[in-house]
């Protein structure tokens, strides 16, 4: 990357940042484009430029997961299929945690009715590593594939309820326990 694009790539996530300091602080309805740009330091155009709409600045998040994921999972020895699910069930889990109950629920929002299909891709790192790890586990193209929706609905299922509780439990330890019991049910185990 050249210095331009390093500058670009910093500010789309100034913009980011900033976003989402004032969805926790206001509700991401009660935000305003203008505010965002005036708390990131850009012009509206500038915000544009990077950003057509709110949505898509929480769409931004998406990229940047992956890529995080990806690194974690990558600097890390898996020596199991099943524990390289584990391991980025557990990240998603931690991530959410992180975000906050706050947070999560706003991007959890807007993946319903969006646009943007690119939270629900097969091409995404996420869902790529568990249909990977599915195949090392012995499943064939068809089991992988509806093992993969199965898992990824579970966790969607707990960050849910998570979110919908307020986050009076472990979200972690629960998406972990139904990952595992999953499975279990194709017969993988640790």
């Amino acid at each position: 990357m050249n210095q331009r694009d390093i500058q670009r790539e910093e500010t789309k996530k100034r913009i980011y940042d900033c976003a989402f300091k004032l969805f926790e602080e206001k509700g991401f309805a009660n935000v305003k484009v203008q505010e965002i740009a005036d708390a990131a330091g850009v012009s509206i155009g500038g915000l544009y430029h990077h950003y057509k709409s709110k949505e898509e600045i929480i769409d931004y998040g998406y990229h940047t997961f992956d890529e995080e994921l990806k690194e974690d999972y990558e600097s890390h020895e898996h020596n199991t299929p099943a524990e390289g699910i584990i391991a980025l069930i557990r990240y998603q889990m931690d991530t959410c945690v992180r975000l906050g109950v706050s947070l999560t629920s706003i991007t959890f929002r807007n993946q319903i009715g969006a646009e943007n299909k690119y939270r629900y891709w097969e091409g995404r790192y996420l869902y790529q590593k568990l249909r990977e790890n599915l195949a090392l586990a012995g499943m064939d193209e068809s089991l992988c594939k509806q093992a993969t929706r199965l898992i990824l609905r579970s966790s969607r299922g707990c960050v849910y309820d998570w979110c919908c509780k307020n986050g009076d439990f472990d979200l972690t330890n629960e998406a972990l326990t139904e990952t595992k019991m999953i499975l279990h049910y194709y017969g993988i185990n640790e």
